[in-house]
């Protein structure tokens, strides 16, 4: 049993794993298919060029609207739309069931009950959530090299993975502080709709701040900023936007083994 806190989640997450992954398949297999016919089409980059500043702060990423080239392409649909709604809800979820999901299924004080370290069994949770994002990030990569290819993108293999790594990044930072809501206070419910708010709120300070003076050095405090301003997918890898967003992963989940080492567990 000493080992087994980390294989355990793995397991029990392994069913919702797979539907996220057909998911991602589905999505990215539909992206590629109506590439071709959008590919140079002027009329419709002029058009989403016309949009409101605000919307194209939004579907914009790095500020690359080029929609008929396959970096723009697959920043605007992939990287700043369903890309990051899927990578932050399944992290979200995992990180919010890791402690509060068991301990209001009743199940936490049996595993705790058991040798196991609090801190340990929070560190292997933690662990869980990195495995199965990464893991996703590596689904998702390898489709979109096989379709970039397949659908004359022009996208390189080095630039989707730069892109994916920021977006494993950026979706573990916001997964681990579900999971550091949920150990300070055992609430999944809690965890899930605060994480989710200040994503969705991240978001919108990152897309909006520059349509302001006032308001344009708040960017810099969204991790967005970080996940998207260099454009990867056109420029390739960033290491100072990685480790920005690397570091504020650590600092977030360095947050959650204080927080649950000193609470008393609720009983469901």
């Amino acid at each position: 049993m000493r080992a087994s806190v980390l294989t355990r989640t793995l397991r029990d997450k392994w069913r919702s794993f797979r539907w996220w992954c057909i998911g991602i398949l589905a999505f990215v297999a539909l992206y590629g298919a109506v590439f071709p016919s959008l590919h140079g089409n002027k009329s419709l980059d002029n058009l989403i060029k016309s949009y409101p500043e605000a919307l194209k702060g939004f579907i914009g990423f790095g500020g690359n609207l080029d929609i008929g080239s396959g970096a723009g392409y697959l920043g605007t649909e992939v990287f700043s739309f369903w890309g990051p709604i899927v990578f932050l809800a399944a992290a979200i979820a995992v990180g919010a069931d890791a402690i509060a999901g068991e301990e209001e299924r009743g199940t936490l004080d049996l595993l705790l009950s058991l040798p196991v370290w609090r801190v340990r069994c929070l560190l292997e949770k933690l662990a869980a959530l990195v495995c199965e994002v990464v893991a996703l990030g590596i689904v998702l990569w390898v489709l979109l090299v096989i379709v970039s290819a397949a659908a004359g993108m022009g996208v390189s293999a080095a630039n989707l993975a730069a892109t994916t790594i920021a977006l494993i990044l950026l979706a573990l930072m916001f997964g681990s502080l579900a999971l550091a809501i949920g150990a300070a206070t055992g609430r999944r419910a809690l965890a899930i709709g605060l994480s989710a708010t200040l994503a969705v709120a991240a978001d919108v300070l990152n897309a909006l701040a520059p349509l302001a003076s006032w308001l344009n050095s708040a960017k810099f405090v969204s991790p967005f900023y970080y996940y998207s301003h260099d454009d990867p997918l056109q420029h390739g890898l960033d290491g100072s936007d990685l480790l920005v967003l690397l570091a504020l992963v650590l600092v977030v989940a360095c947050l959650a083994p204080i927080v649950f080492a000193r609470r008393d567990l609720s009983t469901p």
